[in-house]
């Protein structure tokens, strides 16, 4: 199997889409969220459920933030970036730090592993296919709703 090449200037362009998906995701920026994505994307939760789509990842993006009163914050460590023959697999370790409820309510961290497929589109590189492994599973309230479960 034949794996594109990535120049030097490719790795930080796909290193930075895992960046850039927590920066605008923690701070509301759903249009530059949009952005991150090929049309089709779809996030699995490993063993809990799919977002489908660029409006179910924003979606997600937007209840996440009411759920927590805007108090969510994303982290990514420990990046590696490998060909694939349909563009790049990014590696990273994911933690999730976020406060449910008003002021003082309940802390919920939530940590895992990530992989992201990528594909360079006409408008850069782009997140296609996402797979988070969580270290212990919780279902997010939107995949527990009977309108917005998509199943294991």
């Amino acid at each position: 199997m034949t794996h594109v090449e990535l120049s030097v200037q490719d790795r930080l362009e796909i290193a930075e889409l895992p960046a850039r998906f927590c920066h605008h995701s923690d701070y509301a920026e759903y249009d530059d969220l949009v952005a991150l994505f090929t049309p089709d994307v779809v996030t699995t939760l490993v063993g809990v459920g799919e977002y489908r789509g660029v409006e179910a990842q924003v979606r997600h993006a937007r209840d996440t933030q009411t759920w927590t009163g805007g108090h969510v914050w994303h982290t990514v460590a420990n990046l590696w970036t490998e060909p694939t023959a349909g563009g790049a697999a990014v590696h990273y370790y994911l933690a999730g730090m976020l406060r449910t409820g008003a002021e003082g309510g309940v802390s919920v961290n939530t940590t895992g592993r990530f992989v992201d497929h990528v594909v360079r589109t006409d408008a850069g590189w782009r997140i296609n296919r996402r797979e988070f492994t969580m270290d212990h599973p919780q279902t997010p309230p939107d995949l527990a709703a009977p309108e917005g479960a998509a199943g294991p």
